[in-house]
């Protein structure tokens, strides 16, 4: 019984620590969204990744709403409900979109507005 505990102690844990970076993920994303769709895209660019940053002379990403998003370590990808992909990394200034505006291509990797997966 006592073995069981301790499993379900991690369990819970582990849990909690992946919804927490989903969380994070999800305000990077929606503060990066709201910018882009507001015409703000200065601060759109500074929530960019330094390489994700050499293609955003102009920002034309569509609005919506976080619909899923998906953590793998320092990786993530959030699916928006106007259709849009993004990509994000965790940098040592938090998360930033390393990939905006991504669509998928068949038989192919995704093919971006800014930046890349």
């Amino acid at each position: 019984m006592v073995r069981w505990l301790g499993v379900l102690a991690t369990a819970v844990v582990v849990s909690g620590c992946g919804s927490s970076s989903a969380d994070v993920v999800r305000g990077a994303a929606e503060e990066f969204l709201a910018a882009a769709s507001s015409g703000d895209g200065e601060r759109a660019c500074s929530l960019l990744t330094e390489r994700a940053r050499a293609d955003c002379s102009s920002v034309d990403i569509p609005g919506g709403t976080v619909e899923e998003i998906a953590v793998w370590g320092d990786a993530a990808q959030v699916r928006t409900s106007s259709g849009d992909t993004l990509f994000l990394r965790e940098m040592s200034s938090g998360w930033r979109v390393s990939g905006a505006g991504c669509e998928t291509v068949p038989d192919r990797p995704y093919d971006c507005e800014v930046g890349g997966p």
